[in-house]
């Protein structure tokens, strides 16, 4: 819808399970798959794996959760909102003890909406790595590979034709094919001007890229193959009414030593994802917010996480 109407969203998790489900039609799609919440179409599931959040007991452990939003792109029918989390008084998470520990992240979700406002599609993502980071008991690392690119990206942005709204998995065959393997190649599809966060944000200075020396050094090391193989595939391209739309992609990740920082033991890991683009007249990409589900690849080596079903009837939050 527009910036209040994603306010008023955040809002109503603390309000009632009953208020969020207020804003969502009665066909409907939802997926928070950090949380291993996929394909929920039912109102008595949604209002389930809603409740948690509308605690105000900050002594059972299922927390207070604060969240902010950072902004809202797109039209009154789909767009992308940016957002920050904060819980208080949390003693569990993800199965690792929490108590004491403070943390935060930023995530971002996709919604579309029907004539009257409400939701239809949710496709929400999150950096489940920072909370490790912040709470242990492992501490992954924001780089994928561990190490830094030397390569040069394209200087001049001169590449190929931009985006169009009629080719949007196209344009993500091309990202994602330059992201694993060429360098040079994903610095021609990205704007003058352009803005990529791919990480919870905790300096700017270095978790905030802002031009293509700064994109080479982040990707080139990974696209040269210094640490493992990476095969990206898109798999959906959620286009907006403008130019923008979110990617949904899978990764297998072969050969490496290490992913974020933890011993591989020889694994192939493989993970899924999400890339918001934006596009400036030119089809080139002006901002792009990225999410990878690193759960999924954390447990793959070896790292205990506990992910609650929510939606299902009895089940606890406090062992969340």
């Amino acid at each position: 819808m527009h910036y209040n109407h994603a306010v008023k969203w955040l809002k109503s998790f603390r309000h009632s399970p009953e208020a969020i489900c207020a804003m969502y039609a009665d066909d409907f799609l939802f997926e928070d798959v950090m949380l291993d919440q996929r394909g929920i179409t039912d109102k008595g599931d949604l209002h389930r794996l809603f409740v948690p959040y509308a605690n105000t007991d900050p002594d059972n452990g299922v927390g207070i959760h604060n969240f902010r939003i950072r902004s809202y792109i797109g039209t009154p029918r789909r767009g992308l909102i940016r957002w920050e989390w904060s819980p208080k008084h949390a003693g569990v998470f993800l199965g690792v003890d929490v108590a004491g520990k403070p943390f935060s992240t930023q995530g971002h979700t996709w919604h579309e909406y029907d004539e009257n406002g409400l939701i239809t599609r949710e496709s929400s993502w999150w950096d489940a790595a920072a909370v490790f980071r912040q709470t242990g008991p492992v501490h992954p690392t924001t780089s994928l590979t561990g190490t830094k690119g030397t390569a040069t990206a394209s200087a001049d942005g001169a590449g190929p034709a931009g985006f169009a709204p009629a080719n949007g998995m196209e344009h993500a065959s091309r990202w994602c094919a330059a992201l694993g393997g060429d360098v040079d190649a994903l610095g021609t599809l990205y704007a003058d001007w352009f803005t990529l966060e791919d990480t919870f944000v905790e300096d700017h200075l270095v978790d905030t890229v802002t031009d293509r020396t700064m994109l080479a050094e982040k990707f080139g090391a990974m696209a040269a193959g210094e640490n493992g193989t990476y095969t990206f595939t898109p798999t959906e391209y959620l286009a907006g009414d403008g130019p923008y739309g979110l990617i949904h992609w899978t990764v297998s990740v072969e050969d490496a030593t290490t992913f974020r920082g933890i011993p591989t033991g020889g694994r192939t890991v493989t993970t899924i994802g999400s890339t918001f683009h934006q596009f400036d007249e030119q089809g080139k990409i002006v901002l792009e917010s990225t999410h990878w589900e690193d759960n999924q690849a954390l447990v793959q080596l070896g790292i205990p996480i506990g992910r609650p079903h929510y939606w299902e009837e009895g089940f606890d939050p406090t062992a969340g």
